[in-house]
């Protein structure tokens, strides 16, 4: 008998450099960030943790990259903590550090 699943948990990290590089393009630029998501972020390591934390939530549901990824935003409350627009029962971490940005996504 398989036991039901209560939590599913995607993790992802990204390398800022990479992210830099790719965020020159505006057709990057708007494929894979909402417009307030691109008001928010001042820096590539910002962009970075959006970006890794959207293909964490991905991975969290099992299943392949949706594009265009802007259909997914990441916003954050008032105290600064990142969470998933309009999705529920879902929290979410992002940090970054020297070189590399990381996402948990936790769906239950």
């Amino acid at each position: 008998m398989e036991m039901q699943k209560k939590f599913r948990v995607g993790t992802d990290i990204v390398k800022i450099s990479r992210i830099e590089d790719s965020i020159k393009s505006d057709s990057f630029l708007h494929k894979v960030y909402s417009d307030r998501e691109r008001e928010y972020c001042r820096r590539a390591e910002s962009y970075a943790g959006i970006f890794a934390a959207k293909e964490a939530y991905f991975k969290a549901l099992g299943q392949g990259i949706k594009l265009p990824l802007s259909n997914v935003e990441v916003l954050h409350d008032i105290n600064g903590k990142p969470y998933i627009n309009g999705v529920e029962n879902c929290d979410l971490s992002i940090s970054h550090d020297g070189e590399y940005a990381v996402a948990t996504v936790i769906i239950w």
